[in-house]
């Protein structure tokens, strides 16, 4: 077998590691490690996700993990000891993952250095986890069938790791025991096909279902599972990688994802499966992608759902790497190492003693060696590295990602317009959003995102939280920027990019020139209805020319998570100054004085200007955001951030005229757009300059901002009859339990109107069992959902007569009438009412329905949650299942999906 190298190559790394220098020492500080760990016991138990599980209810903070501590768990900013069992069933996920990734160093170790005890380790735990897994119950999960997790991508993991185990023992023992056959087919096999059943597309977690799924059939012999696996994992190149070779969701699934790839190509190349030439190259390019993006303290950008302030200085972020340089021997990949392995930062704990496998666990960067790498490049990287040269950051455009980074000051101050992917479930409503920072703090953040579980990833996930445009307080919705012109030319550069809102229809065009001294940002956009257009900035006002506020009302979606909100009278026919403070960098440990910084601010019309107090970055302290607002069917906005006194005027006008003055430098530049690009023209002492950026992109034929058809059923009803539909097996979308596995539940629709102005639409659900209704619930101890999803009932979506507006209700029947969880929208006078029979029971919706030629459309869900369960086991959707699971739904239904019903008038 020899999962990831021939024998040959193994064997030869065997004798190469008997040079105890060799790989930097890798190989001794692994095996001080494993053997510092000998006698932590297998975890018994599966884990469960809970809302605060794992978390410090104070500081929000993951709390450490210890494998030798199942039930106390600290957390590492407070110092606060968590013990009840929500917190354990955190810990065993933890402590599953931890226990596989000893089991894959113990055998390495084994064969590589012929450690006895490490030999009995490995065995140790595949015996273990060979008699338990098959007692631990696929159920209650949150995302995918597992047993021994709540996700399918943790067992997925967990498994890789395991068979690499295996695969390493029946080398070191030159031959399969009865041991090995027995743990094939108790263990690696159920998991296989339990991974196999589970396809999430084009997510980051199914990189990982491909490489369990590869390293199985390698174990197994299965090539139809090969077959399975290597299909999915060329769509993945495909799909997931840009031409860039980054990870569409950004950065931080970047890092997770390509680790995942890696494995994954390995296995796949090394079993005989020849991938397409260009996707390989593809990868391989990936291997660099986060440092051309990397801010000036170290750190990647928190763009979508990135956990703020990560340091790339991490152990597993050099294991990567050195993988990368063994298969591609590149400048940029050598530079990168050489900023990994540099001296300056502080020497401290690498958090490796304590991995939890590919699950990461992030801290501050630290200095770093080739002995701090893990197993990966134990077997994979260079015995011996080649001479490494760092490299001063360059301005770097990543099209297919959409996002243009300049650089200044030999790299230390970082200006970034993210503007195209949307990044799927992971994105967030951010396009055209602005980065500024520098190597001690951040003008304008992005704090990427909080616990997926805590009611605040409302406001992470939002449009406010970013420095992003925003209709009359709304979340943009989905979709792709386009490029419009991009430049560099060493001291001036720009980028200028179009958005057009597939909700509002507002276009946007935002552009970004950056000068050696200063950042201009202009903002245009036009509407064709009365729009309210604000863009936040994340940064705190605390000077300059505008300095009375009154109480003010924003009146955002996102209202909740600001406090103190103010606004300011807006002198627009001249730039106003603010003095903004500065978040400082997340990587640097000591900060005394929050830096600060000036834009002065322009609008071509009537404008207000608002600031508000926000929760600042997960776990943080509370920061603040000022908004420039806007009204009417189009405007003009300008912005000129520059370090504090840089500036001394900014004087811009109708006819698209900016003027800053510098007294550093004493100069004056006036930037003016032109039919060739932007010009600008700087006026000193010097010699005058004249500087035309253009680098104009051609047009794409393919919508910016496509949007999704609605209604893909119409159906005309002969009011008021009777509209009957049943809900069966092709409507059913399943947890762990296909239709037949859960009962064979059906449900039978029934739409009558409208009668005297009222729609009357009723659910009889057939479950052939009592009912399970859960009782009402504030706070959700699982998620951040609603608790009634996690209930027998029905949920109804519906557009309200003559608007755009699309409601979503949870019906829950409670003692005698039925309990109402609004979870979007308004309840347009809707009423419900309930009944009980035997293996079932119904519920009656009463809508207000004035307008009988306004046609309804609609969807409706019914939530099967049977007693006994946490989480619902499945889902009947009228609109169909499409192949879908229920898993991370919540009581969201798309407006896309819904039915369309058209009232005809009954003839005379």
């Amino acid at each position: 077998m020899s999962l990831y190298l021939p024998p040959a190559a193994l064997a030869a790394r065997k004798v190469a590691l008997q040079n105890p220098t060799a790989l930097g020492g890798l190989a001794g500080s692994l095996q001080c490690e494993l053997h510092a760990a000998l006698d932590v016991p297998v975890p018994e138990g599966k884990s469960r996700l809970t809302r605060n599980g794992g978390r410090c209810t104070d500081c929000t903070v993951l709390l450490a993990f210890d494998p030798r501590q199942p039930h106390a768990h600290t957390c590492p900013t407070c110092g606060a000891v968590y013990t009840d069992g929500a917190h354990h069933e955190w810990w065993l996920m933890n402590a599953h993952l931890w226990t596989a990734e000893q089991c894959t160093r113990a055998a390495a170790l084994a064969y590589l250095l012929d450690d006895d005890l490490a030999a009995v380790r490995a065995d140790t735990i595949l015996a273990a986890y060979t008699d338990r897994y098959m007692s631990w119950p696929n159920r209650d999960n949150a995302l995918g069938p597992t047993r021994p997790f709540f996700s399918t991508y943790l067992e997925s993991i967990w498994l890789l790791h395991l068979v690499t185990a295996l695969d390493l023992r029946v080398a070191a023992n030159r031959g399969t025991r009865a041991e090995d056959l027995e743990t094939c087919e108790r263990l690696i096999r159920p998991s296989a096909a339990l991974i196999a059943g589970f396809n999430e597309g084009r997510s980051n977690r199914q990189v990982w279902h491909c490489a369990a799924m590869l390293a199985a059939s390698g174990v197994l012999n299965d090539s139809a599972l090969q077959a399975q696996a290597t299909h999915s994992l060329e769509y993945l190149l495909r799909t997931g990688l840009h031409a860039d070779g980054s990870w569409y969701e950004g950065e931080n699934y970047h890092l997770f994802a390509h680790r995942g790839l890696l494995s994954a190509v390995t296995l796949a190349e090394r079993a005989g499966v020849v991938l397409p030439e260009a996707l390989v190259a593809r990868f391989d390019a990936g291997f660099a992608a986060p440092f051309r993006t990397m801010l000036p303290d170290g750190t990647f950008p928190s763009r979508r759902d990135s956990q703020y302030g990560i340091a790339l200085r991490q152990y597993r972020t050099a294991d990567w790497v050195e993988c990368g340089l063994a298969r591609r021997d590149i400048p940029e990949l050598r530079a990168a190492l050489a900023s990994l392995y540099a001296v300056w930062p502080e020497i401290g704990e690498t958090g490796r003693s304590n991995s939890t496998a590919d699950a990461e666990r992030n801290q501050q960067g630290v200095r770093l060696t080739r002995a701090d790498c893990n197993w990966r490049a134990l077997l994979l990287a260079q015995v011996e590295l080649p001479p490494l040269s760092a490299a001063v950051p360059q301005s770097e455009l990543l099209e297919g990602q959409g996002l243009a980074v300049f650089r200044r000051d030999a790299g230390n101050f970082w200006i970034g317009l993210d503007y195209g992917d949307p990044g799927d479930g992971h994105g967030h409503p951010d396009r055209l959003n602005l980065v500024i920072a520098t190597q001690q703090s951040r003008w304008l953040d992005d704090v990427g995102t909080g616990s997926y579980t805590s009611p605040s990833l409302a406001w992470y996930r939002s449009s406010a939280a970013h420095n992003a445009p925003m209709v009359d307080g709304r979340d943009q919705g989905a979709a792709r920027g386009t490029l419009l012109a991009h430049e560099e030319r060493g001291d001036a550069g720009w980028v200028s990019a179009e958005f057009i809102d597939p909700v509002s229809r507002v276009r946007f065009v935002r552009t970004i020139v950056v000068m050696d001294d200063h950042v201009l940002d202009e903002l245009v956009w036009t509407s064709e209805r009365d729009a309210t257009v604000d863009l936040p900035l994340q940064a705190r006002v605390v000077g300059g020319s505008v300095d009375v506020w009154s109480a003010f009302a924003p009146e955002t979606s996102q209202d909740s998570f600001m406090l103190r909100a103010e606004r300011a009278a807006f002198d627009n026919a001249l730039a106003q100054t603010l003095v903004l403070e500065a978040l400082p960098s997340p990587a640097i440990n000591a900060f005394s004085d929050r830096d600060r910084f000036e834009c002065w601010i322009w609008s071509d019309g009537e404008a207000t200007l608002w600031r508000a107090d926000t929760i600042g970055p997960p776990a943080g302290e509370a920061f603040g955001l000022c908004a420039l607002r806007q009204h009417g069917r189009g405007g003009r906005s300008v912005r000129v951030f520059a370090r504090r006194g840089v500036i001394l005027n900014v004087f811009a006008d109708t006819g698209d005229t900016i003027v800053t003055t510098s007294g550093i430098q004493e100069r004056a530049c006036t930037h003016r757009r032109t039919a060739r690009g932007w010009r600008i023209a700087t006026q000193s002492e010097a010699t005058p300059r004249t500087v035309t950026l253009g680098g104009f992109r051609p047009r794409s034929a393919v919508p910016v901002a496509a949007v999704l058809p609605e209604g893909p059923v119409l159906i005309h009803l002969r009011a008021p009859s009777r509209l009957t539909l049943t809900l069966g097996e092709p409507q059913y979308r399943p947890t762990e339990d296909a239709w037949r596995d859960a009962g064979s539940p059906v449900a039978q629709l029934s739409l009558v109107g409208p009668v005297d102005g009222v729609v009357r639409i009723a659910l009889r659900a057939e479950l052939g069992r009592a009912p399970a209704f859960a009782s009402a619930c504030s706070v959700n101890p699982l998620d951040n959902e609603l608790a009634d999803v996690n209930s027998d009932g029905v949920q109804l979506h519906w557009r309200s007569a003559g608007s755009s507006r699309w409601n979503s209700v949870i019906a829950v029947p409670d003692g005698a009438a039925v309990r109402l969880s609004l979870v979007d929208g308004v309840l347009d006078g809707l009423e419900a009412s309930w009944t009980a029979h035997d293996g079932g029971y119904t519920v009656s919706f009463a809508l207000p329905w004035p307008d009988a030629s306004c046609p309804l459309a609609f969807d409706c869900i019914v939530n099967d949650r049977p007693a006994g369960r946490q989480r619902r086991r499945g889902q009947l959707v009228l609109s169909g299942a499409n192949g879908e699971s229920a898993y991370l739904r919540g009581a969201r239904q798309s407006s896309a999906r819904a039915l369309h019903v058209v009232f005809d008038p009954a003839q005379p």
